[in-house]
């Protein structure tokens, strides 16, 4: 945790910018009150009103409390405890994006709140879905969402953020996080799905959002989100009993769930899809950095988070593949940590650190999208 925190200290410095590191966000010092900004690239923490989350279902929460009734074989098992995920969750006291940002502008609205069961949707095969507006909020991610389903996402999005309580639909700066690809890289390998998962058409998918989103969205910042190594998985659970869920058989969800990283074979695969993925992501940050306007910015935000690196209780016991709440705060402080640098600073491998500390802007930050 040293080390992070004095790359990022390092960073922070070359920027002029004055670094502190709490335990907790409510810990951190207001900002100094001041007049709301005209241009995307001066907004702080305390200028977003409204935030929105695109993804998958380690966005939308699924799995993080594990198992909670001594057994698997209870509803509970197939929540999605939307209000805990990382990037789109608004729970009270919940270590979330959305609630960091909370802690500077009070009145921000969109953060998901609350937990109900999962709906499968798996890419091509995605049946009709119902969102909940009253939990979703504007956490749009779907369980088994792949990035050819985000558009369908947004379109949920914008038709709730448009007509959301106390919502300014024109004059609010936003934040939208999108983070997408854990599901791609797991059906990989399966004969069906190869031909749909190439990075090229990934990148296809999430520069359409992206486009509909500075077409349609006033006054947004657009967080691009890395894709994680998902095949990590398998050295982390591998012959693990936390995982064995369906004790006392050895039968583990994950196997069924990313199929393709129980293969060292398919596990490259998995790896050079990740890669050309996040390739793809940096393309589309780069494209839409010359499309900038003074109300529309894109950032790319690497996760380069070693999953090998989590002890095993970073993963839900459930399924052994999703993170647990241990893990989704994890990712929130890793990302956080890194909204206020360029993006020169953020290439680093990111491994797991037991009580990783949250940075605390000051009046000086903006959330750099160089």
């Amino acid at each position: 945790m040293l080390f992070k925190n004095l790359a990022l200290v390092s960073a922070l410095f070359i920027s002029g910018t004055s670094a502190a590191f709490v335990n907790s966000i409510d810990e951190c010092p207001a900002l100094t009150p001041r007049t709301a900004p005209t241009d995307v690239n001066d907004l702080r923490p305390d200028d977003i009103k409204v935030t929105g989350a695109l993804g998958d279902s380690i966005m939308a929460g699924f799995a993080i409390k594990g198992i909670t009734h001594g057994t698997i074989l209870v509803p509970s098992s197939l929540y999605e405890y939307r209000g805990l995920s990382y990037g789109g969750g608004a729970d009270e006291g919940a270590v979330t994006i959305p609630n960091f940002i909370k802690r500077y502008s009070p009145s921000v609205r969109g953060g998901a709140n609350g937990y109900r069961l999962s709906q499968i949707c798996y890419g091509p095969l995605c049946p009709v879905y119902i969102n909940i507006p009253y939990i979703d909020k504007l956490n749009a991610a779907r369980s088994g969402g792949m990035a050819m389903n985000l558009n369908s996402e947004l379109t949920y999005m914008i038709n709730s953020m448009k007509f959301m309580p106390f919502v300014n639909y024109n004059n609010d700066w936003k934040m939208i996080n999108v983070q997408i690809g854990s599901n791609d890289q797991c059906a990989s390998c399966i004969d069906e799905f190869i031909s749909l998962l190439r990075p090229d058409l990934y990148g296809g998918y999430v520069e359409a959002v992206v486009e509909r989103i500075r077409r349609n969205i006033p006054k947004v910042l657009v967080n691009l989100i890395g894709t994680f190594n998902v095949s990590g998985v398998y050295s982390v659970t591998a012959g693990q009993d936390y995982c064995n869920a369906f004790q006392p058989t050895t039968f583990q969800i994950n196997t069924v769930e990313c199929p393709c990283a129980m293969s060292k074979t398919y596990r490259e695969k998995m790896n050079q899809n990740s890669l050309g993925y996040n390739r793809e992501l940096q393309r589309i940050y780069t494209k839409f950095k010359s499309l900038q306007t003074d109300t529309f910015g894109v950032m790319y935000t690497p996760a380069n988070i070693d999953i090998s690196s989590f002890p095993v209780q970073g993963l839900s016991n459930i399924d052994c593949f999703h993170p647990s709440i241990e893990g989704h705060q994890f990712v929130g402080k890793s990302v956080w940590n890194t909204l206020f640098s360029p993006l020169s600073h953020k290439r680093g491998d990111i491994n797991w650190t037991s009580n990783l500390q949250v940075y605390c802007p000051v009046d000086t930050d903006r959330f750099n999208l160089d």
